[in-house]
């Protein structure tokens, strides 16, 4: 696959950089023409929002990384797929997809170097939004480079324009990326404007509290990891010691760390900023976000990137459709590249009962389409099961005169689809977020449990994400617009915020914000999911980590979420694969038959030695790893590798600057 060309008139020689940074990207004679005029620089600033969405940042990859490599997903398990990499956790340093969102990342931030030096210099002319144009510009730099951060730690840093003189630069600290990130957002704030705007021939551009909530967001990032640094206690209540990865690699990479309540009460004044101007608030219905119609500009947005399914236009694109969706769900082109994993689904099912939510996240059941277009036939996935049903119709048959009519049966047979698993049946099911084999129907334990033979399964066998599913968009791209950062993102870390800072109630009505939205959305019935009471920071800290996964799920976070709070919180969260009662089974099916299909489940964290019968599979156990062998596989993805491609183009770097483990 091949990144999409962002061409706009003036600035082919301006935006085609090479991803390894090789090629002098300095400006082309038609500098002065460019920005002689406000007019002119706003075509300069659109090709940066415009190199935000392409397929190595905000358009595909960033939202599938974070998804694959959250714990909560699952993909064909084939070794050699990129996709497979992240959710198994065993990413090579040449993988594909890493290496396209460096070259992706770095790419744009090259061009956000050029936009900011150029319009800063004296060859610039003068003209009323200048300030603001170079402010937008800081804010994507300063986006980019938090992604750059969560994802690899310290990167190297670089503010200039590239050229073939300056392509060696060292990997700089932990604290140096976040102290320029600070600074980009600082400087950001300062001179955008008050409201998002939508203006016509440019893209919706943050304004001054999108900065501020992103400083909001990173200082509560920092505040987490770094009481990971003190913490001695995991989520069910077990005590591990301290956290081994931020007490041995972040204490070693982030010398600089401080203690997380001067890091949330850093957080805390940044998002009381935010509410004191608040131009954000919650979008009425959660389902308007994701109901696979466009929306260009809403309230919700913090940060949204404009894309188009046009790919003609001078705008970035989005394919999360074509990433996430089931295959031939709509007139375009769908994979279902990554998909919920049993674990995440049951867990989420049970837990949020009768949650209008849970149909806009989740696709069980769709209309196939064949050749662009609907088809009569209904495609389903797990838990839905189809059914065969019979109907008896008693009609009169032919009349001979003088005689009454005699009734003869006619015989019909259908299917119809059947939600298999009622999660709220707490009498059949002991834990209805972990229904267990022996608790299921027949025709459900035949369809998703039974061991089947390779041919058998297939990808169905799990469900799908269905927040990006739409019927508007061809090809690969679909219509809508990127929604990086919500404000209901903004209010549970502010919740998280408020909470551990000892502010319990305030943190609750944060949380009740999201929940109520919830609840009054399309599709609910008033009552779920109920408001949150917690009596304890614990229990609060317990809460809002979780809500945090369902409520922004498959969106641009899941890698921070899940590993936020150290390595033993992330480790809860692979547990909770392991336990799921249908993933177990399927599991040491596979492995007692040495079953290496792409039709296999997951465990974490590694694949384990599985020992009993291979007829008898309730019997069967599974080898569990040790602390030892938790901790190295947890450590080393805390963070994915800098891609070997770097390594050969950057002179400075050596094998010493790779990431532990790699």
């Amino acid at each position: 696959m091949k990144m999409k060309k962002i061409s706009i008139c003036l600035l082919s020689g301006l935006l085609l950089l090479s991803s390894c940074l090789d090629e002098d990207p300095k400006y082309t004679t038609n500098e002065e023409i460019v920005y002689s005029s406000e007019q002119s620089a706003q075509m300069a600033l659109n090709g940066l929002y415009g190199l935000m969405a392409v397929q190595g940042s905000f358009a595909q990859l960033l939202p599938e990384i974070n998804t694959e490599a959250s714990g909560l997903c699952w993909t064909s398990y084939n070794t050699s797929d990129n996709r497979q990499q992240y959710v198994s956790g065993q990413i090579p340093v040449d993988n594909e997809f890493n290496n396209l969102v460096w070259g992706a990342v770095y790419q744009a931030i090259a061009n956000c170097n050029i936009f900011i030096e150029a319009c800063e210099s004296d060859r610039s002319a003068n003209f009323d939004r200048k300030a603001n144009m170079v402010a937008q510009a800081k804010f994507l730099r300063g986006a980019l480079y938090y992604q750059l951060y969560t994802f690899y730690g310290g990167v190297p840093l670089r503010l200039e324009p590239t050229d073939k003189d300056n392509t060696d630069v060292p990997r700089a600290s932990r604290q140096a990326i976040l102290d320029q990130i600070i600074q980009d957002w600082t400087d950001a704030a300062r001179d955008l404007d008050d409201e998002m705007s939508s203006e016509s021939g440019a893209p919706t551009a943050p304004c001054k509290a999108s900065a501020w909530a992103y400083l909001a967001k990173l200082y509560w990032l920092m505040g987490c990891n770094a009481w990971a640094a003190d913490s001695y206690v995991d989520p069910a209540g077990k005590a591990y010691g301290a956290d081994a990865w931020a007490q041995g690699e972040l204490k070693k990479s982030w010398p600089e760390m401080k203690s997380s309540q001067e890091y949330f009460l850093k957080a805390k004044a940044y998002g009381d900023s935010v509410f004191q101007h608040n131009p954000f608030q919650l979008e009425p219905d959660f389902n308007t976000l994701f109901n696979g119609q466009r929306v260009q500009l809403s309230k919700e947005f913090i940060f949204v990137i404009d894309a188009t399914m046009n790919t003609t236009e001078n705008v970035g694109y989005n394919s999360l459709h074509w990433t996430f969706s089931p295959q031939n769900c709509s007139p375009g082109e769908t994979w279902g590249r990554a998909q919920p994993s049993h674990a995440f689904y049951n867990w989420a099912a049970g837990t949020y009962q009768n949650d209008p939510r849970l149909d806009a996240t989740f696709v069980t059941k769709w209309v196939k389409y064949v050749n662009q277009a609907p088809s009569a036939e209904i495609m389903a996935s797990y838990p839905i099961v189809r059914k065969l049903v019979q109907d008896t119709t008693w009609v009169d048959s032919v009349v001979r005169p003088g005689r009454p009519p005699i009734k003869v049966p006619i015989v019909t047979t259908e299917y119809q689809f059947v939600d298999s698993i009622d999660y709220s049946d707490t009498q059949k099911y002991a834990d209805v977020t972990n229904p267990q084999p022996e608790e299921l129907d027949s025709i459900v334990y035949e369809q998703y449990c039974k061991t089947k033979s390779p041919d058998a399964w297939n990808i169905d066998d799990w469900p799908y994400f269905g927040k990006y599913m739409t019927m508007n968009c061809s090809g690969r791209y679909a219509d809508n617009n990127l929604y990086v950062y919500r404000y209901a993102d903004f209010l549970l870390l502010m919740a998280d915020v408020e909470n551990e800072l000892g502010n319990l109630g305030t943190a609750q009505g944060y949380v009740n914000q999201v929940l109520d939205r919830a609840r009054n959305s399309s599709g609910g019935d008033g009552v779920y999911p109920l408001a949150v009471n917690a009596t304890s920071k614990e229990e609060m800290r317990e809460y809002i980590f979780n809500e945090r996964l369902f409520e922004l799920v498959a969106e641009f976070d899941g890698f921070v979420d899940t590993r936020r709070r150290g390595i033993n919180w992330r480790r809860a969260i692979l547990e909770r694969n392991n336990n799921d009662g249908i993933t177990r089974r399927c599991y040491i099916y596979g492995k007692l038959n040495s079953y290496q299909s792409p039709w296999r489940e997951f465990w974490y964290p590694y694949d384990m030695a599985v020992s009993g019968d291979k007829e008898d599979i309730e019997s069967a156990t599974v080898a569990e790893a040790s602390d030892g062998q938790w901790n190295e596989y947890l450590i080393k993805n805390q963070l994915i590798p800098l891609p070997r491609m770097e390594f050969s183009s950057n002179k400075a770097l050596t094998s010493a600057d790779q990431n532990p483990g790699y």
